[in-house]
Parts: structure tokens; C-alpha cells; sequence
């Protein structure tokens, strides 16, 4: 039987990334920071994220707490929600059904708060996991899609 575990990270230091360094596996961009990006928490309840499965890294996220405007169809009045910055598979464990089961085991943990994830790239993935997309009001077409992991109303 396959066990999927998260693991949330604290950095050990300023500017110090938690997540082990691994460039051929992840975007390090992303989850190596330099001196602009230290993890710090300004918009609140940062959560660095790894996702193991059998005990062996296969993911990450990092999760802020974010208050939703209610500038998409559907969305009448400002929602809290925790918002996916970033969201990754190992490179070589892509196409498994792990970013699905990330994604499941993440709303798992926050049952009464709505994710978000404002899509890059990735609209196909989001859709498929059941994910909702909400567009802008205003049509813009050039700003990441926002999806949320359940119906909201407000």
C-alpha cells in the first residue's frame, strides 16, 4: 500500500530555503529563494509544503492566506481562502496521479476554507481535478485563470 504523507517546512534561517536544493527534479526558482524572495510572511499563514510518498519527495507547495476580491463571476463579496503560489511535481514522478493526490491531500487538511490556485500553465490540470474556474468580470483573457477546489457563493 502506498503511503502519502505531507510535511510542512520551517525555514532554519533568514533567506534559507527548507526545501533540499535539487535542480533537476524542481523549478528552483521557485523554491530556492535570493535576497527579494526570503520567505517572509507578510500576507500570513505561509505554509511550505512537502508532499512524500513511500517517505520520498514527490512535491511541494507554498500556501498563503489570502482574502479573495470579488472580481469573478460568481463572487459577489470578498472570500478568505488559502491561495496556492506554487505547486509542483518532481519532474520524474509527473503523470502518475500525484498532483492530483497532492491536491486532494491539501484540501484534506483546510475542509472549511476554499484553495485557490490562479493557474499558470496548468488550466488543463485544475479542470481535471474537478477544480472550478471562476473568470474575471471584466473579461480581461490575458490574467492567470483563477480556480478554487469548491463552489463558492457570497
Amino acid at each position: 500500500m502506498t503511503l502519502f504523507e505531507l510535511k510542512f517546512l520551517e525555514p532554519a534561517k533568514d533567506y534559507a530555503s527548507p526545501f533540499p536544493h535539487d535542480p533537476e527534479g524542481f523549478t528552483d526558482t521557485w523554491w530556492i529563494p535570493d535576497i527579494e524572495t526570503a520567505y517572509y510572511d507578510a500576507l500570513g499563514g505561509t505554509k511550505l509544503i512537502q508532499f512524500l510518498v513511500d517517505h520520498v519527495e514527490v512535491g511541494r507547495a507554498k500556501i498563503t492566506d489570502w482574502r479573495l476580491s470579488a472580481a469573478y463571476i460568481g463572487i459577489n463579496s470578498e472570500i478568505n481562502t488559502k491561495q496556492i503560489w506554487f505547486f509542483e511535481i518532481h519532474r520524474n514522478a509527473r503523470r502518475k496521479g500525484y498532483g492530483t493526490e497532492f491536491a486532494k491531500q491539501l484540501t484534506n487538511i483546510y475542509p472549511d476554507i476554499p484553495l485557490i490556485a490562479f493557474s499558470e500553465n496548468a488550466d488543463d490540470f485544475w479542470s481535471r481535478i474537478g477544480w472550478i474556474h471562476y473568470p474575471q468580470k471584466d473579461g480581461d483573457k490575458h490574467c492567470r485563470k483563477l480556480f478554487i477546489s469548491k463552489t463558492v457563493s457570497s
